[in-house]
């Protein structure tokens, strides 16, 4: 391949919760959870794999990840961290002149996986439907059509976590040095971040090009540079059958 473009200077698939930190625990109003509920919940905290409610008229509910949907403030609710009742001028809050609180915590962003951690076993490193679910879960996660993700794979190593080219491409998607710093890879033998790194770097080329997957794909194959140069997809033989067998086993 040419590779070209790996010399570039690359939910349910993300849940984002916006929470503000005091004291290691995390101030809420509302959990949906999977199954349609809405809980009230004064806080929360996350244990590992679980994430733990604290309930509004007291006691906790531990649960899995998976059955949280989301955690948000209620409509109306304070956007601090002020606990409630201290707010100045509440009731039984800080009287007029006392010392103020300290400034509450800017949101910051917390990403859980509903369906669990992106992962692939040791033993299923050469499985090829591993692979695929990985890869399928992936695609979902960034908003990519797992099919087009899939047959990248099939045309670049097929399912090879260990492929190496001649030109340096390595892992799955085949990722280049320099992408592999440019999308923060740790390891391009891992199947989690390369593929990750690799579906991102495909999810940047098909919004440059406004969704036009032959460009993408000449891109990640040549380079966006000779995609801009030629204005369009390079008149390459190994660019051109590329492009063709990807579209082709993606069933497009």
């Amino acid at each position: 391949m040419i590779q070209s473009n790996r010399r570039s200077a690359a939910p349910i698939p993300v849940l984002a919760v916006l929470l503000a930190l005091s004291a290691g625990v995390v101030r809420a109003d509302e959990a949906l959870l999977r199954n349609g509920r809405t809980l009230n919940v004064s806080s929360f905290r996350v244990e590992g794999e679980r994430i733990v409610l604290m309930m509004d008229g007291g006691g906790e509910i531990a649960l899995p990840h998976s059955q949280v949907l989301m955690i948000r403030r209620a409509a109306g609710a304070p956007s601090g961290d002020v606990p409630r009742g201290s707010e100045p001028g509440a009731p039984g809050g800080d009287p007029k002149g006392a010392t103020p609180a300290p400034p509450a915590i800017p949101p910051v962003q917390l990403t859980l996986e509903v369906d669990g951690p992106l992962q692939v076993a040791p033993g299923d490193v050469f499985d090829r439907q591993a692979l695929r679910d990985l890869a399928e879960r992936v695609a979902k996660r960034h908003r990519v059509d797992q099919l087009l993700v899939l047959a990248v794979i099939e045309v670049e190593s097929r399912y090879n976590a260990f492929a190496v080219s001649p030109r340096g491409a390595m892992g799955l998607m085949q990722l280049m040095p320099q992408t592999i710093n440019r999308f923060g890879v740790r390891n391009a033998f891992d199947p989690v971040d390369n593929v990750d790194g690799g579906v991102r770097y495909l999810k940047e080329l098909l919004d440059r090009y406004s969704g036009q997957v032959r460009l993408a794909l000449a891109a990640y194959n040549a380079g966006e540079e000779a995609v801009e140069r030629y204005g369009g997809i390079p008149p390459y033989r190994e660019t051109e059958q590329y492009v063709a067998r990807v579209m082709r086993v993606a069933g497009r």
